[in-house]
């Protein structure tokens, strides 16, 4: 019998899916560190008993260039640049173009 109740999902949604939590918060510290805008990266047990202070560090590090992020520890990160809701994908392209092309923000790390 085929499943004829499915929905498609655009790219955003399909995108919005692909990350959140603890797991997208530590791949975001990741990013933002290599790119100069964290002093730390977090590890994924960091993370998971440090919440409150490893996504807000993560949140303040994504608004030093301009982007929101409201991180939720259930549920996926939403991500906002100039005030229209970007994919994660999307969030990582403008923070890798902005960091390249504008001046460094922080020490950056090899």
């Amino acid at each position: 019998m085929k499943n004829t109740d499915m929905t498609e999902l655009d790219m955003f949604q399909l995108d919005t899916v692909n990350g959140g939590t603890i797991g997208q918060v530590t791949c975001d510290s990741e990013l933002l560190h290599k790119l100069g805008l964290m002093d730390e990266e977090f590890l994924t047990a960091e993370v998971m008993f440090d919440w409150t202070n490893c996504s807000d560090k993560v949140d303040k590090a994504w608004a030093k260039i301009g982007i929101t992020c409201d991180s939720y520890y259930n549920y996926n990160n939403y991500y906002y640049y100039q005030g229209k809701g970007i994919s994660w994908n999307e969030a990582q392209k403008i923070a890798k173009d902005k960091m390249i092309q504008g001046p460094k923000i922080g020490p950056l790390h090899a």
